[in-house]
């Protein structure tokens, strides 16, 4: 539940909205990024940047052995309420 809410919430407050599948959720450059653990599951994982969040999930993928199906979403220009709630 809490990732369905911070996809609702970052989609909401994001000015731009990427969507990546198969060997490009591979190639994500992950560096400077932090794990989110609120939302960390089994089949997804979440990350936060400077001004942005990246969901990525891979459980249909391995379940159903079908690598072209990992799916990552950036979510970029997000201010501190964006990435944290937080008001600044």
């Amino acid at each position: 539940m809490e990732a369905l809410s911070l996809a609702h919430h970052a989609r909401r407050c994001a000015r731009s909205t990427t969507t990546l599948t198969g060997d490009e959720v591979d190639r994500l450059d992950l560096d400077g990024f932090e794990s989110v653990p609120e939302v960390a599951g089994i089949a997804d994982t979440w990350w936060r940047g400077t001004d942005s969040l990246i969901a990525i999930y891979r459980g249909v993928a391995e379940v159903m052995h079908a690598p072209q199906c990992r799916t990552a979403t950036i979510y970029a220009g997000l201010d501190d309420w964006g990435l944290r709630g937080l008001d600044t």
